[in-house]
């Protein structure tokens, strides 16, 4: 099987020397947590910069969606979180895309794809070599693809998950929570970012402890860790987005809600 390693070094995808600062570009392809509402999709994010493209989580109802912007073939990575569904699902019925156009003639190579080695299981059913160059990730992972630099940090959740730290051109920094429920170790790796993209599950906490974050932590989080710019995202189908915004922004005023298919540009 064709399996990347990138831990404990650098893995680079045609690194390039810096050019300049350049903006990058993320578009939301999904919001949804655990199931997509009627129309929507879960966890997706579209990185672009200097015309080179990563896509961050695939969760269900990415795939569609991603297509509309960026061609398969020009996806130069993709980078999981964690193992469930709603942010990887969408890779079981890619692989069966990358496979069919490889055998037709339309795609070359098959796609990098960094991710936890854990749960064993369901990482096993993601090594697909005719699709897919699988690589494992953990705290002491760093990534470069293109002008793009990845780091990651473990989170609290009920699988091996991590969040995300994307920095490029003149050490501009977004860090990604995935889905945690609020600790220190998150607010350390944001402390300074310019944008943090949190997860804001339900509106406030409900009477069942859940391993994830509610849009009043997310914004308690923003305002510990210093960052300039809070994006929320990560909403259950049943919470009103307008609810989580006033709960976060009871903490932290320069707060939006993630809009799918929406571009943001640093």
């Amino acid at each position: 099987m064709a399996r990347r390693q990138a831990e404990n070094g650098v893995a680079g995808i045609g690194a390039e020397l810096h050019r300049g600062e350049r903006a990058m570009k993320l578009t939301v392809l999904g919001n949804n947590g655990t199931f997509p509402r009627p129309g929507g999709a879960c966890s997706g994010y579209l990185l672009e910069h200097g015309g080179r493209f990563v896509l961050l989580e695939c969760g269900n109802g990415v795939l569609s969606r991603v297509q509309t912007l960026c061609p398969l073939d020009r996806l130069e990575g993709i980078v999981v979180s964690h193992l469930h569904d709603d942010h990887c699902g969408d890779l079981r019925i890619m692989k069966y895309a990358v496979e069919t156009k490889r055998a037709l003639g339309a795609m070359e190579r098959i796609i990098p794809v960094y991710m936890p080695a854990s749960p064993g299981a369901e990482a096993g059913q993601l090594h697909y070599p005719e699709a897919f160059d699988t690589g494992t990730i953990n705290e002491s992972t760093r990534l470069v693809i293109g002008d793009l630099h990845f780091r990651f940090a473990p989170m609290m959740h009920s699988v091996e998950t991590y969040a995300v730290e994307i920095s490029w051109g003149g050490g501009k920094r977004l860090v990604y929570s995935s889905d945690t429920t609020l600790h220190e170790g998150l607010i350390e790796f944001a402390k300074g970012a310019d944008v943090l993209l949190c997860e804001a599950t339900t509106a406030r906490r409900g009477a069942v402890a859940l391993p994830h974050m509610t849009a009043g932590e997310a914004g308690y989080a923003a305002r510990a860790a210093g960052v300039g710019q809070l994006i929320l995202t990560h909403f259950w189908c049943d919470e009103k987005e307008e609810e989580c915004l006033r709960e976060a922004q009871a903490y932290f005023d320069n707060t939006e809600t993630a809009e799918e298919m929406k571009q943001y540009e640093w």
